[in-house]
């Protein structure tokens, strides 16, 4: 999977907008003044009690009642801050019953009603002069609190970096985007923020840093747009990146980046880039002349490690125009591979090892290259075009053929097969020897890991351990991993079309996930060990199957699903994790094996959704939809993305090939295959956003998907994208024998589900024969059926068509 859904969020929530341009100050010397911004002590202002001072922000609302309040000197001519202490009050009541649902996760209400005794403050939108109006109506006079003044003084210090390079990057823009944050001290929350930014995607934002299980989190309780606002446009994309990197023995990398860029709205200097924390900008140039940058701006070391959040920003000397190109040099160096043990590499900088603009649906091209230890292997992202030696290093140079959103590369003491397709090559490459911390896992078995694909950053290595030499090699599943993965292809091929790129490098990674980047995948070593050293490394067979049967061809279908066709937005991943899994479901139960994979994994699956939380009540269905993406990991649930993507989403996917089936025809799937091969032409190198989906699903829909009889699979979209929980069933019913046979009429209980979910319920007989389907619309829903024979006791769904729950008792809200 790819894990930079978190981290788009956190750049849109710390670097969202900009505003007047003014171009009299160096960038960095107006960063320095933001820094040290203190409170104006000829502008502090009391609120005396029964006052009503309001600021309204989308639909948030915040009371400022009885205290002191005091704003920023200013800066350029503006001021962008102010502080509050006394008693205030916020009401949010958000509009979307899924962001409902969100806040009462987290707070226990579905609206935030809630009294707060501080305030810190800033803005770009003219909140200080908004304010001062309310205070001329109310009489309120500025006057003198030197302890005020000094007790938020010493505070800012803290706060202020926190907002600079935000406020920075308005006051160098020409365009308008109104900002305001606010960090409040809620009495029964703690301390949260408030975002109201018409640059983000969604302008409304609450949420609240946290610590759980021994882990920091950041709980976003509600994102939203608001109804008619604009869509976010961002401000550049990529065009094409060349990137000349060097590795040296001690695994230290150097590199040159020329990225060139396209302003999309024009009049923009600030470009913010993601670049790993680990590595340390030297330069970056334009045209020879040298940028001003930001890269996180006074930090040690630990700090950076512990608080660095991968964000560079650079200052560009001229504001493009709209569609003018920028072509930018990057100088840079540091350590993001880190030695395993026993040859074995991990590299921890996957996507950001090079200054990244954009997200998954921001596609350029890649020319990579590569200077590393000969002793090692390297394999990266394109078509290898050459290889060669030059004294004790390798150099190699790849080329992608067509746009690609991100790029990456892995190395290490290799041993390599290849097998050749019609029209690719698969290209394998494995460790002779374990990494140490699973050497010291084989001899000392933990816990088994479970079976989610874990997110890319959850990895270990550990200390050193000495083994026999009869241990296992993931170099001796080098020939029979290739033929699976060109097998794997051959078959996404009937589903999706053509495979996508000329190579397919599959390297050897440790720790316990996978990831697919353009022609390259990065496997667990657990793919490449023989079920008994799983078992003997304490894996359960679920989680060797797991790894074996699932978690490779998940990663292959990536090529297609997330690599050629990426998401817009956080909203939309669901779409290419899900297919991406049900693909590995769909080879694995194509499979000659003695029984079928596909209704074993879709009931780990269903079981998984209805098991509680760690020390909760609450179900894993009921965390949130799948279109909360990166959301849905949180400290209520550290795996939600893994549970409900995976699971939730493999079983959308499959409902929707379901609906499509044909039984008894010559390919029961033709219009299933014919659908996603649709989808994947229309969308290559575009975002599939869900919007697009429902768009794609009511052009194919057939007449018994009309639930609603309106034409369209809106109802599908949100009971089961934009939906929470999974339906429980029970059938209440009776048998008669009539002239013609037998009459059953009873009630469908529908349960668990919020109000108005619809689901179209197959009825079976207790022999197997289909009766016919209930539209379950309400918690009760009648039906009934005539049967040939008696049919005995019915059966809900047996064919696993609808991810449902039967329940053996009737639901206690039917038995009042």
């Amino acid at each position: 999977m790819r894990a930079w859904g978190i981290f788009l969020l956190t750049l849109l929530f710390f670097l969202p907008s900009l505003s007047t341009a003014d171009d009299s100050r160096p960038a960095r010397e107006l960063y320095t003044a933001l820094n040290a911004l203190r409170l104006d002590g000829s502008a502090i202002y009391a609120i005396p009690a029964g006052s009503r001072i309001e600021l309204r922000r989308g639909d948030v609302q915040i009371t400022l009642e009885e205290g002191r309040i005091g704003f920023f000197s200013a800066i350029e001519g503006r001021v962008t801050g102010a502080v509050f202490s006394g008693r205030a009050h916020i009401l949010a009541v958000p509009r979307d019953p899924v962001e409902k649902q969100q806040l009462a996760l987290f707070t226990g209400a579905p609206i935030l009603d809630q009294s707060v005794t501080s305030a810190y403050f800033r803005f770009t939108d003219g909140t200080d002069a908004e304010l001062l109006r309310q205070f001329r109506s109310a009489g309120i006079s500025a006057h003198d609190d030197l302890n005020f003044v000094s007790r938020w003084d010493a505070i800012l210090p803290g706060f202020n970096p926190l907002h600079s390079l935000r406020i920075l990057s308005e006051l160098l823009t020409e365009n308008i985007h109104p900002y305001f944050y606010a960090a409040m001290e809620g009495l029964s929350t703690g301390p949260f923020d408030l975002v109201f930014d018409t640059q983000r995607e969604e302008p409304v934002f609450l949420g609240q840093a946290h610590k759980a299980q021994n882990d920091s989190f950041y709980d976003v309780w509600v994102s939203y747009r608001l109804p008619d606002s604009e869509s976010y446009i961002p401000s550049f994309r990529p065009v094409s990146y060349s990137l000349d990197t060097k590795i040296q023995p001690d695994m230290t990398l150097s590199a040159s980046a020329a990225l060139r860029i396209r302003a999309v709205t024009g009049g923009e200097r600030f470009l913010p880039l993601q670049l790993s924390r680990d590595l340390q900008i030297k330069s970056v140039t334009l045209g020879g002349q040298s940028l001003e940058f930001f890269q996180n701006e006074g930090m040690s070391a630990q700090q950076r490690e512990s608080q660095g959040n991968d964000v560079l920003a650079v200052i560009l000397p001229v504001a493009p125009k709209k569609d003018d190109e920028v072509l930018l040099t990057f100088e840079y160096s540091g350590k993001v591979i880190r030695d395993s043990g026993n040859g074995v590499f991990f590299v921890d900088a996957r996507e950001n090892w090079f200054p990244h603009i954009g997200g998954a649906a921001d596609f350029a091209l890649y020319e990579i290259t590569m200077r590393w230890p000969r002793k090692l292997k390297l394999a990266a992202t394109g078509t290898k075009l050459d290889e060669k030696e030059e004294g004790e290093f390798r150099i190699g140079h790849w080329k992608t053929e067509t746009p690609a959103a991100v790029a990456g590369f892995n190395l290490g003491e290799y041993a390599f097969a290849s097998v050749a397709g019609t029209s690719y090559s698969v290209d394998v490459y494995a460790n002779r020897q374990l990494e140490m911390a699973l050497e010291r896992r084989i001899h000392s078995p933990e816990d088994d890991f479970g079976e989610s694909i874990a997110i890319a950053h959850r990895s270990a290595a550990g200390s050193s351990l000495s083994l026999p030499s009869t241990q296992p090699s993931p170099a001796d599943a080098l020939k029979h991993l290739a033929r699976e993965i060109d097998s794997s292809i051959h078959f996404y091929e009937g589903y999706a079309g053509p495979f996508p790129f000329r190579q397919l490098a599959v390297s050897q990674i440790p720790g316990t996930f996978g990831q697919g980047w353009p022609g390259l995948l990065y496997l667990s070593t657990y793919s490449f060990l023989p079920a008994a050293a799983q078992e003997q490394a304490g894996l359960s067979t679920a989680s060797q199957e797991h790894f074996s049967e699932l978690v490779p061809f998940h990663e292959v279908a990536h090529q297609w699903w997330g690599n050629v066709v990426g998401w817009p937005s956080y909203r939309d991943q669901w779409i290419d994790e899900a297919l991406a899994n049900y693909f590995a479901l769909l080879f694995a139960d194509s499979q000659k094996t003695p029984d079928r994979k596909m209704h074993i994994w879709l009931e780990r699956y269903r079981n998984r959704l209805e098991e509680k939380l760690r020390d909760s009540q609450l179900a894993a269905a009921d965390i949130g939809s799948l279109a909360l993406g990166s959301r849905l990991s949180s400290s209520k649930a550290p795996d939600g993305f893994e549970i409900l993507i995976y699971s939730k989403g493999s079983w959308t996917i499959h409902m929707i090939r379901e609906m499509l089936r044909q039984p008894g025809s010559k390919n029961p799937d033709a219009r299933f295959q014919a659908f996603l091969k649709n989808l994947f032409v229309k969308y290559s190198y575009k975002g599939l956003s869900t919007e697009d989906l429902l768009h794609e699903l009511n052009a194919v829909m057939t007449p018994a998907m009309d639930l609603d009889g309106n034409h369209t699979m809106e109802w599908f979209i949100e009971d089961w994208v934009r939906g929470v929980g999974i339906p429980h069933y029970y059938a209440e019913y009776a048998a008669r024998r009539t002239e013609r046979g037998f009459q059953v009429k009873g009630k469908l209980y529908q349960s668990r589900v919020p109000h108005g979910f619809v689901a179209s319920v197959p009825i079976y007989s207790a022999g197997g024969v289909f009766l016919g389907r209930v539209i379950a619309g309400g918690a009760e829903t009648q039906f009934h059926f005539n049967a040939a024979a008696d049919p005995g006791k019915l059966q809900i769904d047996p064919h696993m068509t609808l991810l449902c729950v039967v329940d053996k008792e009737k639901p206690k809200a039917a038995q009042n």
